[in-house]
């Protein structure tokens, strides 16, 4: 059974989504972090859902 990789990422682009707005309305630095590294991971899914197809 394949991975169900919308649902992969549409949660981390979701929660860094609004990890970052929370992050930038406190202006914390560390959640806006979090949230990049968020943003990235499911970027580097939609690449990896490319190459197991």
């Amino acid at each position: 059974m394949a991975l169900p990789w919308f649902r992969v990422k549409a949660w981390l682009g979701a929660s860094g989504l609004v990890v970052g707005i929370i992050g930038m309305a406190l202006q914390r630095r560390v959640l806006v972090v979090v949230a990049v590294g968020l943003l990235a991971m499911a970027f580097l899914v939609r690449l990896a859902e490319k190459k197991s197809s």
